[in-house]
């Protein structure tokens, strides 16, 4: 139960005057590219316009370069293509002020593939998401192997992006009016036209790896000791919070062996038709028209600067607690000098896996 009165008060404080915003991503075999904007009173009506008329240089490896502003992009760029390793030093320089940042460009950082087997899954219970899982008992274990360059603390972003396919076959007189997939081939055998289908099985970090952060944007809930993922989860992590195999840190996941979708009550064996078209609209076919079911794993790994590591997590802070009258503020991380903003770097590194078999 909450009560609460208002009481206007006047505010006679004075706006103070504004700062530049200065944000770059330093980014490997990428253009050197960066914008300028100013802050703006919480007062203001307007939101900033970007800059357009500053003065913005980069000193990379001791040479200096000269950014000039693009209209069609918004920003300030020059032509040099950034190397990892480089050490860049930009500066913006404005009537409002002077704002200057040093960040070094990531260098790549490996990640493999080490193992993926088969085990057995108990399901911990969780009544609301993941109560069909009853009927899943064996999980692929994918553990995730990366090449820590160094001994310092390392900072990463991983980006999990997973599926399943399996092939679907059924009349042609039903594909002819239903689909419109590129994908299809016919099978000369029995008359049937097959398409590849997709379909989204679970996603789980082990408990050994649940201590990860979780980026605010991604959808995962806390189920016994594991970690429910859904795709493109973000997380972002140190290094320091990983266990390690043979010195090197380690992400175990688990992917729930689960099947496709089916529904036998959906054909009719007299007529030979699959009956009303919500099967179709709900990708749900017999079982007996489902074969070659294969699970598909991409990750992407950002090897992030300290500096961006820090701006990202507390930006997804700021989102958890920004905006509601009980949450205590949190300050977006900064590394600009004379200013406000982030100059940042990552570099990315991709890894691919898949596991098929025949079904049912």
């Amino acid at each position: 139960m909450f009560s609460s009165c208002v009481n206007d008060l006047p505010y006679n404080a004075e706006t103070g005057a504004p700062k530049l915003v200065l944000n770059a991503l330093l980014l490997p075999d990428s253009m050197l590219t960066a914008t300028v904007s100013r802050t703006a009173h919480f007062l203001d009506t307007e939101a900033p316009q970007r800059i357009s008329d500053a003065t913005v240089t980069a000193i990379v490896n001791g040479e200096c370069l000269a950014l000039t502003y693009s209209a069609d992009t918004r920003d300030y760029r020059t032509s040099y293509t950034l190397c990892p390793g480089d050490e860049v030093t930009l500066t913006a320089t404005h009537a409002i002020g002077t704002a200057t940042a040093t960040q070094q460009v990531m260098t790549h950082t490996p990640i493999h593939i080490v193992q993926t087997t088969m085990q057995p899954f108990v399901n911990p219970g969780d009544p609301v998401s993941l109560a069909t899982l009853n009927e899943v008992d064996s999980a692929m274990l994918v553990s995730l192997h990366i090449d820590d360059p160094s001994d310092e603390p390392n900072y990463y972003r991983l980006t999990i992006d997973y599926y399943g396919t399996y092939l679907a076959r059924y009349p042609d007189d039903i594909y002819t009016y239903y689909s419109t997939t590129e994908q299809e081939r016919e099978d000369t055998t029995s008359g049937y036209f097959v398409t590849e289908e997709t379909f989204f099985p679970h996603y789980l970090l082990t408990e050994s790896s649940s201590r990860l952060v979780i980026d605010s944007e991604s959808a995962a809930q806390l189920l016994g000791g594991l970690l429910y993922m859904t795709s493109y989860n973000a997380i972002i992590f140190s290094d320091e919070q990983l266990r390690r195999v043979n010195g090197q840190p380690t992400i175990d996941f688990l992917m729930l062996m689960e099947s496709p979708r089916t529904n036998d009550e959906m054909y009719n064996p007299e007529s030979g038709w699959w009956g009303d078209d919500a099967w179709m609209n709900d990708f749900i076919f017999p079982s007996d028209t489902v074969s070659h079911v294969t699970y598909h794993h991409h990750f992407m790994l950002e090897t992030l600067s300290e500096d961006y590591y820090h701006y990202l997590n507390s930006v997804s802070s700021y989102d958890l607690t920004g905006g509601t009258f009980v949450g205590e503020p949190t300050p977006i991380h900064t590394n600009i000098h004379g200013g406000l903003g982030i100059v940042g770097s990552y570099s990315s590194t991709m890894c691919s896996g898949e596991k098929g078999y025949e079904w049912p």
